[in-house]
């Protein structure tokens, strides 16, 4: 017979409060959060798109990881391993 696989869930965030103010820092480098490591993009239970950074367990203002950082800011591995998803 064959096993059925449930899907995996497709939402960490959910119930994950958004970042404080303050936390992040404006900058005009390409030292943001859509460059970071930790950072996440997925959808909700409704479809709608969230940010979230799993360092910080919030999620993220939409248009704020285009423009800022935290002193959590990781490099990926873009440039050792090519094409970054969450960038794209």
């Amino acid at each position: 017979s064959a096993q059925k696989v449930l899907p995996k869930k497709r939402y960490e965030a959910e119930g994950w409060d958004y970042l404080e103010e303050g936390t992040l820092k404006l900058s005009r480098s390409a030292c943001v959060c859509v460059t970071c490591f930790n950072f996440r993009c997925s959808c909700d239970k409704h479809c709608h798109t969230s940010l979230s950074c799993c360092s910080h367990h919030c999620l993220v203002l939409q248009g704020a990881n285009l423009t800022s950082k935290c002193p959590l800011w990781h490099k990926n591995y873009e440039d050792k391993f090519g094409f970054c998803p969450e960038a794209a």
